[in-house]
């Protein structure tokens, strides 16, 4: 393809229609509490939140949203077109970041590619066998690099709270 060539142009100018979209995308994405809808998967991370009505928390440390209830949710993601099987953690997992998982709920996002397939919530209870196994790997050892839930434990022990049911919506404040 020539620079700015016609064919050039033309990619040009279909770029310019869908990035208007974008920036509509982008105000939306400030209201969730999001300032950048490419950092950081902020894009997901809109659509999540707008699926399960929550609100993202800012900073990088801490829980990553909140729900109409006030109840503090951690969000994972994953993308199975990759070679992950696991929903990633914590690099440096210890039994005060244990304790710490065990006080909130969780929700998990399934995607392939930048299609988003499911949503499942899991309770501290659900993944309680988790923190077990971590805390026995722990005793010979100050922390674990970023231990996994597997994807299959997720489908196996969650709730399915997207595709939502348009007959019967599950709101993950209710499940908890």
């Amino acid at each position: 393809m020539e620079f700015y060539g016609i064919e050039h142009r033309q990619v040009i100018s279909k770029l310019e229609a869908l990035w208007v979209n974008l920036n509509g995308l982008s105000v939306l994405a400030k209201q969730y509490g999001i300032r950048d809808i490419f950092q950081d998967n902020g894009a997901k991370i809109l659509q999540q939140l707008v699926y399960l009505n929550m609100i993202g928390l800012p900073g990088r440390v801490g829980n990553d949203s909140v729900s109409s209830s006030g109840t503090e949710w951690e969000m994972k993601s994953i993308n199975i077109e990759t070679s992950a099987s696991g929903f990633s953690t914590n690099h440096h997992t210890n039994l005060v970041i244990i304790e710490k998982y065990r006080k909130i709920p969780w929700t998990f996002s399934i995607y392939r590619g930048i299609d988003l397939q499911e949503i499942y919530v899991l309770t501290p209870e659900m993944l309680e066998p988790l923190y077990l196994r971590w805390e026995e790997r722990l005793k010979s050892m100050t922390h674990l690099n970023n231990p996994k839930i597997p994807l299959s434990y997720v489908r196996q022990n969650g709730i399915l709270v997207y595709p939502i049911d348009p007959g019967n919506p599950l709101d993950p404040d209710t499940v908890i």
